[in-house]
């Protein structure tokens, strides 16, 4: 039986990877600062809930009505869409830990809580399932904050437990990770677990899309005024 695909909303990379991600992908977007990984993920977000997916997006680095806004402005209005996205916060609990959840809402005060964080973010996605909607995505945005706060290898063994937990729901998840953050060596454990890495080097303009059994491939990217435009050739 042929696994379901999920567009990514971005021609050139669903391409590359024959139609979009196969359902149960653990995505990992690679990128330095102001490479455009985080708007690449929003993108995936937002092109899922545009085909009737749900989604659930995790944000450790920024107010969740930050992204929001982030997102508006480029057109991409998620209050049309309600009921069918969550967002799980643990960046505002900092600012104001009397803040309380709302079905749209969920905070978790620490990344390094990994009970509450993989409870909510599970629950988040049953819940979706229960309703009927099946198809999903996880977007974390990122693993670099989890990593300042617990060890390489808790971090692993947290980011496969959610793994597993995504592949059995048939979800597809896209987590970002800035690497000249950390140690290669922590890096490199990380990135054993994606099925598919999508890396992004804006001094070359280059985007790589690499997932496993394939070949990786080269593409041409830019931020446009609408998100990341990706193409062949010059």
């Amino acid at each position: 039986m042929i696994a379901p695909r999920s567009k990514t909303g971005i021609d050139g990379i669903d391409a590359a990877l024959d139609g979009g991600v196969r359902s149960g992908s653990f995505c990992i977007i690679s990128g330095p600062s102001l490479s455009g990984r985080e708007l690449l993920a929003q993108q995936f977000f937002f092109a899922g809930l545009s085909s009737e997916e749900a989604g659930t997006f995790l944000t450790t680095k920024e107010f969740m009505g930050d992204v929001v806004g982030q997102m508006a402005e480029r057109g991409m209005e998620l209050s049309r869409f309600p009921g069918r996205h969550v967002f799980i916060d643990s960046y505002s609990p900092q600012s104001d830990p009397s803040l309380q959840d709302t079905p749209e809402v969920k905070y978790v005060a620490s990344v390094a809580d990994f009970a509450k964080l993989s409870n909510t973010i599970i629950t988040a996605m049953t819940e979706f399932t229960s309703r009927g909607i099946f198809q999903q995505r996880l977007v974390v945005d990122s693993i670099d904050t989890v990593l300042m706060y617990v060890s390489a290898a808790g971090v692993y063994r947290f980011l496969s437990y959610l793994r597993a937990k995504v592949k059995g729901l048939k979800a597809v998840s896209f987590l970002l990770i800035q690497p000249d953050l950390h140690e290669e060596k922590d890096v490199k454990t990380i990135m054993q677990l994606a099925d598919v890495l999508i890396e992004m080097d804006p001094n070359s303009g280059i985007l790589s899309v690499a997932q496993t059994g394939s070949p990786k491939q080269t593409f041409r990217y830019r931020i446009g005024d609408k998100g990341i435009e990706v193409w062949k050739g010059e």
